[in-house]
């Protein structure tokens, strides 16, 4: 098994570095030119290495990138600072997904793809809704802050418009307002949002996601039970 993970070298990418090395799964990542890796993720040679904004990468550099890879973790998104919410590409995820999706298909391989969302989103095709107060702020989220409707429109790609009839399988896991935690702990997985992220948020520590995603990729039967859903993870009170 080999482990393409994109964002790695973002708070929550790199913990999922760390989890796969520790399993022992064969990891590649994408990482900017500028990014500053821990030394367990730039020493460990175990690791390949690519560096380069993915939203300039060609087609054949794609193809390239997911090349014996049967499954990707995409951990992307913008930098938090005003050229990262307000500069170009405003689509970086939306236009990755399509991109990553479109190449894993012209593999011909079952391959599992694993986006990193929030409960921001809402799916519908489950008949998840939002009340009058978060459809407002969610409007309002989306008409001032870009990065937050390309969060949108990359899960969307996966819920409305990728069939589960073709060779690509994916997870969309939606974790609620982040924070750091050294270790693994307990925590529960829902199949929609149990709370409002807006009024009455949960929390979820990275290092739980980032087991979460290792998990769905190393256990078929985890993987069985959730693929093709925008699973909810909340850290147990």
């Amino acid at each position: 098994m080999k482990v393409l993970v994109l964002g790695a070298s973002g708070a929550t990418g790199k913990l999922v570095v760390q989890e796969l090395i520790k399993r022992n799964i064969q990891v590649r990542i994408v990482v900017r030119k500028s990014a500053i890796l821990p030394s367990q993720i730039s020493d460990d040679k175990g690791i390949e290495i690519i560096k380069g904004n993915i939203n300039d990468f060609e087609v054949a550099k794609i193809n390239e990138l997911v090349k014996d890879c049967n499954s990707v973790i995409c951990c992307l998104g913008h930098n938090i600072s005003f050229k990262g919410i307000y500069g170009p590409p405003l689509k970086l995820v939306s236009n990755t997904v399509s991109k990553i999706i479109e190449a894993l298909k012209s593999q011909h391989i079952n391959s599992k793809f694993i986006l990193m969302s929030t409960t921001a989103y809402t799916n519908g095709k489950i008949n998840e809704v939002n009340d009058f107060r978060e459809k407002l702020v969610f409007t309002l989220l989306e008409v001032l802050l870009p990065p937050h409707k390309d969060n949108m429109l990359a899960a969307n790609k996966l819920v409305n418009e990728l069939s589960s009839k073709t060779s690509v399988e994916w997870v969309t896991v939606r974790p609620d307002s982040l924070f750091d935690e050294d270790n693994v702990t307990n925590y529960e997985i829902h199949n929609k949002k149990i709370r409002s992220p807006i009024f009455n948020p949960g929390k979820t520590s990275r290092i739980n996601v980032s087991h979460f995603m290792v998990e769905l990729i190393s256990n078929d039967k985890l993987w069985q039970e959730w693929k093709y859903k925008t699973p909810v993870i909340y850290n147990k009170e």
